[in-house]
């Protein structure tokens, strides 16, 4: 069920940022290839994080376990997953090459984690905090809504911007 929910906000996401970007018609190809990114990755290796936390820290709630575990949420599983968003995005979705994609990676990887600090580490301590563990990946997926449409906006906007469009 976290993967259906995870896939359609994706998909959600998608559509909202084509929206924000363009009228022109929505690109089913991408919104089904963002679904298949929450369907199969974000869903279950969110569900799976969080049971990992959990079992880590033996279900405590006291502050300094929600502070190592909100630590470990954004040292460890941000970063790769928005590394692996990033690689999604330009590659699948954007069909880019994996030259561009490196690239891209290098020069935007640093500040997009760094805008990733600045949501995620409150998000977590939320819901560490006061969030049951059954709907935890409902709280994050809800919250990841705005930050894959951001990731996708950005993508879009520094393709536009910044990054000579090569073939490859």
């Amino acid at each position: 069920m976290q993967a259906i929910t995870s896939g359609s906000l994706a998909a959600l996401s998608d559509i909202t940022a084509q929206k924000l970007v363009s009228n022109a018609p929505l690109n089913w190809r991408r919104t089904v290839a963002m679904a298949l990114f929450g369907l199969i990755w974000s869903g279950p290796s969110n569900h799976y994080w969080q049971k990992f936390t959990n079992q880590l820290f033996r279900g405590k709630k006291d502050a300094a376990s929600i502070v190592q575990k909100v630590l470990i949420d954004n040292l460890v599983y941000s970063p790769v997953f928005n590394l692996l968003i990033m690689i999604y995005i330009s590659t699948v979705v954007e069909g880019r090459s994996m030259s561009f994609t490196q690239t891209k990676l290098q020069r935007d990887f640093p500040g997009l984690q760094m805008n990733s600090w600045k949501l995620w580490p409150l998000v977590s301590l939320i819901n560490y905090k006061y969030v049951p563990l059954k709907l935890r990946v409902l709280v994050m997926q809800a919250i990841a809504f705005f930050w894959q449409t951001f990731l996708i906006l950005r993508a879009k906007s520094t393709v536009v911007q910044r990054v000579p469009l090569k073939t490859a």
